[in-house]
């Protein structure tokens, strides 16, 4: 992996630095002739960099082709085989060939790049991708259940590749037969060509109604070049144009700050009779409850009443996501909101200013009390271990796939571990499991537990209950719960 992005970052860095080199020592033909090859090279390092060396090099057989015939032929016969060759990226005749390539190299070759989150606003960043992913659950949900918007995605998905593949290669040859009166209007086909790439790009992640956002987005542009190579007097043209420019811009904000409202809460829903308290905790936050960073905790106390909160709560989660802090529960009892929260180590005043926001958005005094907790000891007392929370999870994982019309039996599996080998021995006589030696040290053997279950609630939790009631016979300690089908 660590190869590839030097050696694409390399010949990326090169062409960048080159560039101003050809544009002064070149005639414009020259630079026509500069700018075709550095944009085709850096398409094919794309290629090189995303999608791997197999099918960079089926790309380069498709392109090498189709540029072999345009460069034999007249002009007149070009659009015919630049269609040929659109179909040729499209349909992949040589599917089986670049098969065979990735059977034959190493994984570091074949296998797409992927961008890991690093610093310490991981965990923030991790939380807001999986809130974006949830916004969008209601489209995804279309994809399983609705065999006719799969089919329309795919289709308008497939529509929008092959046309970004048919402009490229238009707009290449267009300059290609127009180097003797280059003009560098013509690369504005590219800007298209990106639009549609990202539509498709929009369309396969996240569906029609965000492609249809980054369309009208994307109009302002080719609509203020076609106003300024329009016939209009020139004082219409600046006027047109510049009001053009400046509806883009507010569209622009407006669409960003509707970016940061669309946020969303999945709640494990359950009433904690020890506790006395009737619980929401944040199941979007459950994979990240165990960070480095996310550390400095609070519990804001807000003499509110159900409702009262609820019409709030959605102001509340947009100031957390423009403020870059995570709401990890709330829950309700003896006429008192609990409000919790973490924030980064760094932004202990940003707690502080939460607790006036609550305030002032309450019209009350709102009690506080913060702490450093980074083993979140106090997130598995009050949540992520208590009975109830586990079993709020597992029926929550169950109640998706009745939602995605998944109609099986479901696996629930437990991840648990215990100190002393005859305590997981004794625990062996109620539960088969299996050895994670992966997951186990010297001092604890840490076991995963599946059991089989049809997808009805109670027993959901009747099983995960049996298997609690054993572990805390057997002095076993919960770690995760997960279902699968």
């Amino acid at each position: 992996m660590k190869r590839r992005i030097a050696i694409a970052g390399s010949l990326t860095i090169l062409i960048f630095l080159t560039m101003p080199i050809a544009l002064i020592l070149l005639n414009l033909r020259g630079q026509g002739i500069f700018m075709i090859s550095a944009i085709i090279t850096l398409v094919y390092v794309g290629i090189y960099v995303f999608s791997g060396v197999p099918k960079m090099i089926v790309a380069f057989i498709y392109g090498f082709v189709t540029f072999i015939f345009l460069y034999l032929l007249s002009e007149p016969y070009h659009l015919p085989f630049i269609i040929i060759g659109t179909l040729l990226f499209v349909l992949n005749p040589l599917s089986t060939f670049e098969n065979y390539l990735t059977s034959k190299m190493k994984d570091e070759d074949v296998l797409p790049i992927r961008f890991s989150i690093r610093g310490s606003y991981w965990p923030f960043f991790s939380y807001q991708k999986e809130m974006k992913n949830f916004y969008h659950l209601p489209q995804a949900r279309k994809l399983y259940t609705k065999k006719w918007y799969l089919h329309s995605r795919q289709i308008v998905m497939l529509g929008l590749i092959t046309l970004g593949i048919f402009l490229f290669l238009l707009g290449i040859n267009n300059i290609a037969n127009s180097l003797n009166d280059f003009s560098w209007f013509n690369f504005f086909v590219f800007y298209n060509v990106i639009i549609v790439f990202v539509l498709a790009f929009f369309l396969f992640k996240k569906g029609f109604t965000s492609t249809f956002r980054t369309f009208v987005i994307s109009l302002f542009l080719p609509i203020i070049y076609l106003i300024f190579i329009s016939n209009f007097p020139n004082p219409l043209k600046f006027s047109l144009a510049g009001s053009m420019f400046i509806i883009g811009i507010v569209v622009g904000a407006v669409e960003l700050t509707k970016y940061y409202q669309r946020v969303a809460y999945d709640a494990y829903h359950y009433y904690d009779v020890d506790l006395q308290l009737e619980v929401f905790a944040n199941a979007l936050f459950e994979p990240l409850v165990y960070n480095e960073s996310y550390t400095y905790c609070g519990h804001f106390q807000i003499r509110v009443k159900p409702e009262t909160f609820q019409k709030q709560f959605h102001d509340i989660l947009v100031y957390a996501n423009i403020f870059k802090f995570l709401i990890t529960a709330y829950a309700y009892g003896n006429e008192i909101v609990h409000l919790y929260a973490d924030f980064h180590y760094k932004h202990t005043k940003r707690a502080e200013q939460f607790k006036t926001y609550l305030e002032s958005k309450f019209k009350m005094q709102v009690m506080a009390s913060f702490e450093v907790d980074p083993n979140k000891e106090l997130y598995e007392k009050n949540f992520f271990h208590r009975p109830n929370y586990i079993i709020a999870r597992a029926q929550s994982l169950a109640g998706l796939l009745k939602e995605l019309e998944i109609k099986t039996k479901i696996i629930i599996s437990m991840i648990v571990y215990f100190e002393l080998e005859e305590e997981l021995e004794a625990f062996g006589e109620d539960f088969d499991y299996i050895e994670l030696e992966d997951l186990s040290e010297e001092d604890y053997l840490t076991v995963r537990v599946d059991i089989p279950s049809v997808n009805v609630d109670y027993m959901i939790e009747s099983k995960i209950r049996e298997v609690l009631l054993s572990l805390m016979i057997n002095h076993g300690k919960f770690v995760r719960i997960s279902v699968y089908y």
